[in-house]
């Protein structure tokens, strides 16, 4: 999962978006929204994702290996 197309998302992602991106359920990008240093912001009753926030999060998470 490496090679996502990070170009075809939007700046601002939703969490439907973000977990279609990432192949994993709404549940788990709901999850991860409460994690700390997870690029997301809730704005009233929703989440939104930042599209650079999360390539950097994603970037880091994969090279902690």
């Amino acid at each position: 999962m490496q090679n996502l197309n990070w170009e075809s998302q939007p700046a601002i992602m939703t969490v439907e978006e973000a977990a279609k991106f990432l192949r994993r359920g709404k549940q788990c990008i709901y999850d991860l929204c409460y994690t700390k240093g997870f690029p997301a912001l809730k704005i009233g009753r929703t989440w939104r994702v930042s599209k650079d926030g999360l390539r950097l999060w994603w970037e880091k998470q994969i090279n902690t290996d």
